[in-house]
């Protein structure tokens, strides 16, 4: 009996840990959505409410990092369960750290001032995309604990590298050319870095989702 209620209050902390983790995927996606809308946009009422909406990520990530801590302390967990844990941890560490990258592309847009009405380079909205659709496909892999779709989404970040690469050499090509103005150039710059360490913190993820599901440390997509 000691046993069996020991292990439901582990299955029932997990569970706890799990669904905030979900709610931090949730938060990244919105914060990456809106950030990059206000970006677009320069919209500084949205870029505000940006900055001021991560708080509620950093909550959560302080709130999971306590409860991991306490388990692995109090609760005894199996090698599997322990594994589980640890990768929940890190998870929940890239997660918050995504929200700063969102954050930032928010706090450029209150930095800068709105530039000329010419379009943003076709790569940014397409990374924005990129970005979003590997947030939901890790989120489905985290939630099944599935290598196979965490392995697929971490083949995603090659493609982000390269429309990212893009988007430099075309900024870096016309400012040397005097054809963009280099803190207009800087401006697209910051919002397209910060785009793609989401999506490396996205395979570092998926890194840790493989971990858990098979205790091998695999280097996704080096």
């Amino acid at each position: 009996m000691v046993m069996s209620s020991t292990r439901k209050a582990l299955d029932d902390t997990m569970i706890t840990i799990r669904d905030d983790l979900l709610r931090m995927f949730s938060l990244v996606d919105r914060a990456t959505e809106g950030s990059f809308r206000a970006f677009r946009n320069h919209d500084i009422e949205l870029a505000n409410a940006c900055v001021a909406e991560d708080q509620p990520l950093d909550d959560l990530m302080n709130k999971t990092e306590e409860l991991i801590t306490r388990t692995i302390a109090l609760q005894q967990p199996t090698a599997r369960d322990l594994r589980i844990l640890i990768a929940d941890l890190l998870i929940a560490t890239e997660l918050e750290r995504m929200g700063d990258h969102a954050q930032g592309t928010a706090k450029t847009v209150l930095r800068y001032e709105k530039g000329s009405d010419t379009p943003l380079p076709d790569q940014l909205p397409e990374m924005e995309r990129k970005v979003r659709a590997m947030l939901s496909l890790c989120s489905e892999a985290f939630i099944e604990w599935s290598a196979e779709k965490a392995r697929a989404c971490a083949e995603l970040d090659s493609e982000l590298d390269t429309l990212y690469n893009s988007l430099f050499s075309g900024i870096v090509k016309q400012m040397q050319k005097g054809k963009l103005r280099v803190e207009r150039g800087t401006y697209l710059l910051w919002a397209g870095h910060n785009l793609e360490r989401i999506g490396d913190r996205v395979t570092n993820i998926c890194e840790r989702i493989v971990y858990a599901r098979t205790g091998d440390v695999t280097e996704l997509n080096p």
